[in-house]
Formats: structure tokens, sequence, C-alpha cells
């Protein structure tokens, strides 16, 4: 009687939570039953995910970066997913969120990439992230190494046996870790770097059918865990960006001068606003490194500052409103 009175027990919790053991891939959103897994029922404890964050409000001109493919270095059952990409493509969408910056167009960053023969790899020579710099505009690129993906379980294995059946309290542990560097685009070098890093884990009741010497548990891939990880290790990610592009100033360049009317190539989509006030420098002969062929930068001397007064969405109209200038196309505008 009591037996029996076990497996009623049992057979409650399978009613109330019964699903099929899945793993869920948390970049694709797509499900995916596991091999060689059995029905089983789990009820998970997982903590509430953390909100979503606020960034501080930001009135500044959108700085212009660049976010390459990451590259994986992750190996075993999560080896072959696409996480550089899918790592790629959340860290752009978080900055564009913080409403500071304006990633480049990814298609047109992976077309250079591609003509430079590094599109596979995720890599950026000093000529390519030059070539980035002068063609997209970009004031630095964002490469990224995604160095750990993994989710552990345990316990479950450990349960209490009844009837065939077996109950255990199981543990999934996530751990997300990605190397970021930032490059300059004028000189190709890396300019900081940092390790950002997420976990996350939850624990819950199984219960697990036994199949001969294999005891299937309830304790197979969940979404929450692995997924909250890795927001955590992309927004750590971004404050690193912010943080370092605070000591970037934003920069522009002049497209075409008419007396003391400047042309800006930078306009309301980057944030550009009507009294916006620039130093203006003018561009001198290019600094090229004797052995690499690389240009390092060139001499500049302040010639003024320019007010903008007319403002595009991809361009604005300025007055030399302080020194005599000249300015020509291809000079430096410098956020005051």
């Amino acid at each position: 009687m009591k037996r029996i009175w076990k497996l009623f027990l049992v057979l409650l919790l399978v009613l109330f939570s019964v699903h099929t053991l899945y793993a869920f891939d948390p970049l694709s959103g797509e499900m995916e039953e596991e091999e060689g897994t059995a029905p089983t029922t789990q009820q998970q404890k997982t903590p509430p995910p953390p909100p979503e964050p606020v960034y501080p409000p930001y009135h500044g001109p959108k700085k212009r970066i660049a976010v390459t493919k990451f590259e994986s270095k992750v190996k075993g059952k999560y080896g072959s997913w696409n996480l550089g990409e899918a790592f790629a493509e959340m860290l752009t969408t978080e900055l564009v969120k913080t409403g500071r910056f304006v990633v480049v167009e990814r298609q047109a960053l992976e077309d250079i990439l591609k003509e430079q023969e590094l599109g596979q790899t995720g890599l950026v020579r000093k000529e390519t992230a030059a070539k980035v710099g002068q063609v997209l505009g970009a004031q630095l690129i964002v490469r990224g190494v995604v160095s750990e993906f993994d989710m552990r379980k345990s316990g479950g294995a450990g349960g209490i046996g009844i009837g065939g059946f077996r109950l255990g309290i199981n543990t999934a542990s996530a751990h997300v870790a990605i190397d970021i560097r930032l490059i300059d685009t004028t000189t190709g070098q890396v300019v900081q770097a940092h390790r950002a890093v997420g976990k996350a884990e939850s624990t819950g009741l199984g219960v697990g059918i036994i199949s001969g010497d294999i005891d299937f548990m309830a304790s197979g891939f969940q979404k929450t865990p692995l997924g909250q990880a890795t927001r955590q290790a992309i927004r750590d990610a971004v404050r690193f960006i912010i943080k370092e592009m605070e000591n970037v100033p934003f920069t522009a360049k002049v497209i075409k001068v008419s007396g003391r009317k400047v042309y800006i190539n930078a306009g309301a989509l980057m944030n550009i606003k009507p009294g916006d006030r620039f130093f203006a420098y003018s561009k001198g002969e290019e600094l090229i490194d004797p052995d690499t062929g690389l240009v390092l930068g060139a001499e500049e001397k302040l010639v003024g500052t320019v007010e903008v007064r007319d403002v595009k969405d991809k361009y604005s109209i300025g007055y030399l409103v302080s020194g005599t200038g000249p300015l020509k196309r291809g000079d430096i505008l410098r956020y005051k």
C-alpha cells in the first residue's frame, strides 16, 4: 500500500509538469530534442531574468564604430553553433540601444573584410582597420572572441528511486566569456582590451525514467541559465565600450567649403544639432611608416571653430565663427 501511495505521488507530479526534455538554442531561438533522452518532467526554479539595462540619457553626437564577426574558440557540443555571428549581432543591437553609437552596417564591413581575405577569420590587420576608417568613417573597430560558452549540469543521479522512477535535484550552471578589443582605425593598433564574463544558475526538482543502466534525468539544456549568462557578458562588454569611448573625441570631416560656410559629413542621424561647435583642424601631410607603408596619422593645425547652423539627416552646414582658416575637403572637425 505504501509503495502504491508513493507511485501515486510521482504520477501526480508527472501529470502537472510532463514535457519532453529539449535542448534550447538561446541564440537561434530553436528547440531541439536531445538524442538519447526519454520523456521526463522537470520543475525548474530559475532566478528571474535581470531587468533590461537603463542607459543614462545621452545628448551628444553619436560616435561611429564597426563590429566584426566574433571569432569562436569554443569546442565540444557548442563548437558547431554559429556563435561568432550571433554574438556580433547581439552586441550591435545592445550598442544601438544605448543611444550613443552609430554602428557600421555589417554587410558593408563584411565586404571590406572579404576583400582583404579576412571574412572567414574575423581578424583585423592594420591595413584593414585603416580602410574601414577611410571608407566607412568608423572611429573604432570592435573585435570579439568567444572564449568560453558552456553549461554544466549536476545532481539528479543521486536522487531517490521509487518504483522505477527517480527523483533528484538538478543544478544547471552556465558560464560565458568574451574577449573584446578596440582597434583604432587610424593606426590599426589595439587601444584597449577587456574580458567580459556572464554566469547564471538554476536549480529544480526533476523526474526521469530509468531504462536499464542509463538514467535519463530531467536536466537537459535550458534556455534560461545560458541565455542569462550570454546577456550578462554582452552587457559587460557594452559598459566597457561606453566607458572607453568617452575618452575618444567625436570627429567629423569637411565635405566642402564655400566662403565661411562649411559642409560637415555628420547630421541628425548622428545626433548633430544646431549650435554644436567643432574645433577645426587643417590636415597636412600624412605620416607614413617607412617599414610598413601604413598611415600613422597626419600633421594637424588648429585653424578655428565651426558652429552648426543647419542640420540635415546625413550632413550639416556650419560656419567658421572664429579663426581665419582656410579649411578644405577632408579637414578634421572635433566636437568641442
